[in-house]
């Protein structure tokens, strides 16, 4: 059976939580009608989880939200041990149903995903996190990217899907593309919805550029760092570190 630990006090109430935390149907919207390719980038996520791990592996899922891609994504997998550490509790109380029949032990914990590293105590094989980590500054971006190394067992990865900016872009000029992809191809919200989210990204969004990330990549001691797949619309990336 599913475990779960509660952490209420270490979680942050700011802007680029809030969205997550008091309405979590909204992403839950979002992540239903695959307004940001969750789909292709959980599709990659797999096939390197089919490629890299041949071995038993455990997957620590940060900002796990529902929980619906990875339950999916780890079937028939040789993973054995899942983790997700999400904010709200309504997003975790879904992940519980996802991976209630998985067939592998699954934990799950409310709390801050940056807190991470004060929760596990052992080495993990896979971390995996989308759409998460842009919300912080680029330094805070490379230390959380040190935890994660110093997290990982040996042979382990750490994977990552996230928004991104185009050489020469900054916030302002992100967040005009963002918004005409929006319009263009979002679905299913209303419009009090569609304003939530569009005050989200314009308040709270960070982006690197693909070549910053493998950069910060680097600095954070991985041997390995580079992009492995582009969402069709060209607002994220996803990128791998070993």
């Amino acid at each position: 059976m599913p475990d779960t630990e509660n952490r209420n006090g270490d979680i942050p109430q700011n802007i680029s939580t809030e969205i997550f935390i008091k309405n979590w149907a909204i992403y839950k919207k979002i992540i239903e009608n695959d307004n940001m390719s969750h789909s292709d980038g959980y599709a990659k996520l797999r096939e390197i989880l089919m490629k890299d791990m041949k071995r038993p592996f455990s997957f620590l899922d940060l900002a796990c939200g529902d929980a619906h891609y990875s339950s999916k994504v780890l079937q028939d997998t040789k993973a054995v041990k899942y983790i997700g550490i999400d904010v709200s509790a309504e997003a975790l109380s879904f992940a519980k149903e996802e991976l209630r029949n998985s067939g592998f032990e699954s934990t799950f914990i409310r709390a801050d995903f940056l807190d991470f590293d004060k929760i596990i105590k052992k080495p993990v094989d896979v971390v995996w996190v989308g759409f998460s980590v842009h919300h912080l500054e680029t330094a805070d971006k490379l230390e959380f990217m040190k935890k994660v190394k110093k997290a990982l067992s040996s042979d382990g990865l750490f994977i990552v899907y996230e928004p991104i900016f185009l050489e020469g872009e900054n916030q302002g000029s992100y967040y005009k593309r963002f918004k005409e992809t929006f319009y263009l191809h979002w679905t299913g919200l209303s419009k009090e919805e569609a304003e939530s989210l569009l005050e989200h990204v314009r308040e709270s969004e960070k982006p690197e550029t693909a070549e910053d990330w493998i950069k910060l990549g680097k600095e954070a001691g991985f041997n390995q760092a580079e992009k492995v797949f582009s969402e069709k619309t060209g607002l994220y990336e996803l990128f791998k570190f070993k």
